[in-house]
């Protein structure tokens, strides 16, 4: 191999050993700045690995909140005295807002919170829940949609049935081609009638007949078509 190479291939200087040289001679009129900028990456690497493990931990501490919340209320066999343990499991509920406000159980809490207070008549504080709750979830959440619906019945149980209806059209407009449009037009067909107008309840009961699976559902849109026809 040697033997091939020229007399001018033998004095050229190795490209890779020269472009080394170089390198480590910069370094080393530069050393003061090589170190400072070592030392400024290696203090970021450090605070987002820190970052990244409080992150960890505190999410892991809101969904323990969050568990011991919704279990107090949800298990079986929870079947006492409800209220109470919904008044309990909205302390907790609050207290983990308060304390990890920036968690996805935090924002879930604020769902199930508008679904305890509904469930308990006080629908004022429900809909403040849910509202709340939309403003920090994303859109596509499904949700989403159920948090509209359930906007949806405390309006209605307020009367004010032009937001129940715009509730019952937004968490349509989230759940197409499932099971639940159906029930929205149901919802918004009796809406429409409390309204007093029955050709748009009419509308919409067809409508929920059309999507309806389930026999009963069906049956009971027949029967208020067959009323308002």
């Amino acid at each position: 191999m040697v033997d091939n190479l020229t007399k001018k291939e033998l004095k050229q200087p190795d490209e890779f050993h020269t472009i080394g040289w170089k390198a480590m001679q910069y370094i080393s009129e530069h050393r003061s700045k090589f170190y400072t900028a070592g030392a400024v990456a290696l203090t970021i690497i450090i605070l987002l690995g820190g970052w990244y493990f409080y992150h960890l931990n505190y999410e892991d501490r809101a969904e323990q909140m969050y568990s011991s919340a919704y279990n107090s209320y949800s298990l079986p066999g929870n079947s006492g005295d409800m209220k109470n343990a919904y008044l309990n499991a909205v302390e907790i509920y609050t207290d983990l807002v308060k304390k990890y406000p920036d968690s996805r159980a935090a924002t879930l809490s604020f769902y199930n919170m508008g679904n305890i207070y509904f469930n308990i008549g006080e629908t004022e504080k429900s809909i403040e829940a849910y509202k709340t709750f939309l403003k920090e979830s994303g859109k596509n959440n499904i949700l989403t949609a159920l948090a509209y619906y359930g906007l949806g019945y405390c309006y209605e149980k307020n009367k004010d049935y032009d937001n129940a209806l715009k509730s019952f059209e937004n968490s349509d407009k989230s759940i197409k081609g499932t099971r639940f449009e159906s029930i929205n037009y149901a919802n918004m067909a009796r809406i429409y009638e409390k309204m007093s107008k029955p050709k748009e309840a009419l509308d919409f009961y067809r409508k929920a007949e059309e999507k309806a699976s389930d026999p009963l559902m069906k049956m009971l849109v027949k029967s208020r078509i067959s009323a308002l026809s």
